[in-house]
């Protein structure tokens, strides 16, 4: 009998061994989800980067105003009647001391 548990515990350690030391081990499954982590945080980024487009998308599919604004803002498009005047503002002064 004696001999059946030395055979189990030698066993047990040479599991052990491969478990804590070798590929597929606890080392490789703490960065995997370690990586988990991450690819999750990275899907919550791009889930909200979706959630947004999507209501840019509709917006603008349901109202004319909201496709004269983006074209506007992005592409510095001006309505027929409009005249476009940009104002430049002056550079300050340098001061010297004399």
């Amino acid at each position: 009998m004696k001999r059946i548990y030395i055979i189990l515990g030698f066993i047990v350690l040479i599991l052990l061994a491969r478990l804590l030391s070798s590929e597929g081990g606890l080392s490789e499954l703490f960065a995997l989800q370690n990586q988990l982590q991450q690819l999750e945080s990275e899907l919550d980024q791009q889930l909200s980067i979706n959630t947004t487009l999507a209501q840019q998308v509709q917006d603008l599919s349901e109202q004319d105003s909201a496709v004269e604004t983006l074209a506007r803002q992005t592409l510095g498009m001006i309505a027929q009647d409009e005249v476009f005047i940009e104002v430049i503002e002056p550079k300050s002064p340098h001061t010297s001391s004399e």
